[in-house]
């Protein structure tokens, strides 16, 4: 891909951006998602091993439906990232924020007294243990995210790393004690014991968010009637985004859910397996999102928009470099986790599709909202959401096996990217094309290698000869120029 001299000129400006704004927030964010990643890596090595197939299920199950009950704040956390995305810290009033979260605790505890209520009634035995727990865990956690995104939109990057590092090491810690009791054979590792570890964890967070931001969380506050619009203008600001993430989110997932819906817990343990793999890769890049909103917004439309192609780009080039690490995961499984490799069926179709949920989830949507088109977005996103749904239930119809699912989940993927890029690119006169061939490209590549050698160390050296060729084919003159902006 050839570069004109106008489009040099954005690419300068965008490279100079980047180094003076968002940069030094990425750099430190991916400290503490490598850290996080670290402890998420260990627990999935131990975790599947110690529990068993049947009781890893449970955990899945908790973990599946533990994101639903985090979008019951209706916005509100949402609200506080849009409008107050982009300011310092001590710009916002504290007096002021005191009443929003002595509220939004009052509000978080009521929605999880009313989800025990429910599950206490409804269900019984695991389940009804596994949704109980869900409902104390979306208070702790739902409060955390309230805290997050507040280091978010005033950019306080340090603390929210800080945080990520504090995570990682209780998850470390408390998994190391778990697993030497249950050698000692003074515990026996369940479900039941996990997941109410990982909800100790969420205490210990929330309690460390309110201390840190324990001027925005204790003492005295303004009245709650004399900012009662302001509340309400952050529940009507916020919802959009929050049923947005939710729809997204049920496309992201629509094939998990299928699959705990219709089929055992075994099997939905062996699938949740392989998406529990597939997400170890996108964490690390994460980072991107988390810091690209309030960054993005404090630009210019036209200057943001220029960063999109780029954006893109790297998310796809990462992306599709740590697939290579798929070849000796295989091999991996095959050896620790035995148990598991029925899901290495479902892996190797849906690895390739993450380069796909990456650039939608990490940089497609967040122009959506930095653009101010989430109406759009959410349109679009119901679409995919019926498309998908209808994609899913044919083939079960049709097969009954859980690979269809998978199938389905890559159609969805492919269809999503292209409507929302598509918008994108009308509207605002963004770049995607380029990428979306280089996504096509490497994605054949994959599944071509896994088909003709499956999954040996021959496969990964072709991968990543295919992969370094259609790089430097698509994006030869590309990558050159960022390279050589950054060596200035």
């Amino acid at each position: 891909m050839t570069i004109s001299g106008g489009n040099k000129k954005l690419l300068e400006e965008a490279i100079y951006g980047i180094k003076k704004g968002a940069a030094g927030g990425i750099l430190l964010v991916v400290a503490g998602n490598i850290a996080l990643l670290t402890a998420k890596l260990l627990a999935w090595l131990v975790v599947p091993k110690v529990l068993g197939v049947i009781e890893y299920g449970y955990y899945k199950t908790f973990t599946l439906y533990l994101v639903y009950a985090m979008m019951l704040h209706f916005g509100f956390s949402d609200g506080i990232l849009l409008l107050y995305g982009g300011k310092d810290y001590h710009d916002i009033n504290q007096k002021e924020f005191r009443v929003y979260t002595k509220f939004f605790i009052k509000f978080q505890m009521i929605i999880s007294a009313m989800i025990i209520i429910i599950s206490l009634t409804a269900f019984q035995g695991m389940k009804c243990y596994t949704f109980c727990m869900i409902g104390v865990d979306a208070l702790f956690a739902n409060l955390s995210t309230y805290y997050k995104f507040i280091s978010q939109a005033v950019m306080q990057f340090r603390k929210y790393t800080l945080r990520n590092i504090i995570q990682a090491l209780m998850q470390i810690v408390v998994l190391g004690i778990m697993v030497a009791l249950s050698k000692l054979d003074v515990l026996e590792l369940n479900g039941e014991i996990y997941i109410l570890s990982i909800v100790l964890i969420d205490v210990a967070l929330l309690a460390w968010y309110m201390i840190t931001y324990k001027d925005l969380t204790f003492g005295k506050a303004d009245s709650f009637k004399k900012y009662l619009p302001n509340i309400k203008k952050i529940f009507e600001v916020g919802i959009l985004l929050t049923i947005s993430y939710q729809i997204a989110h049920l496309i992201f997932v629509l094939d998990s859910q299928m699959v705990e819906v219709l089929f055992d817990i075994t099997t939905y343990s062996m699938y949740a397996f392989a998406y529990s793999i597939a997400n170890m890769i996108t964490a690390i890049i994460s980072a991107i999102a988390t810091v690209m909103f309030p960054s993005l917004k404090r630009l210019e439309v036209q200057d943001a928009v220029s960063k999109f192609s780029m954006l893109m780009a790297t998310v796809s080039v990462i992306v599709f470099l740590l697939l290579t690490a798929y070849f000796p995961l295989t091999f991996f499984v095959k050896w620790f986790l035995p148990d598991y490799v029925s899901s290495l069926d479902y892996l190797q179709i849906i690895m390739p599709g993450l380069a796909l949920s990456s650039c939608i989830n990490l940089i497609i949507f967040t122009y959506y909202k930095v653009l101010n088109q989430l109406k759009q977005y959410l349109f679009i996103s119901f679409g995919i959401l019926l498309t998908g749904g209808t994609l899913n239930f044919g083939g079960y119809i049709l097969y009954h096996d859980p690979i269809v699912f998978s199938i389905a989940s890559i159609i969805t993927l492919l269809i999503w990217y292209l409507c929302s890029s598509r918008y994108l690119s009308r509207s605002f006169h963004t770049r995607w094309r380029i990428n979306f061939v280089y996504v096509l490209l490497e994605m054949l590549v994959f599944y071509m290698v896994n088909i003709v050698w499956n999954n040996s160390w021959k496969a990964m050296l072709i991968y990543f000869m295919g992969f370094t060729m259609t790089t430097c084919l698509i994006y030869k003159n590309y990558v050159s120029d960022v390279l050589h902006k950054y060596r200035k």
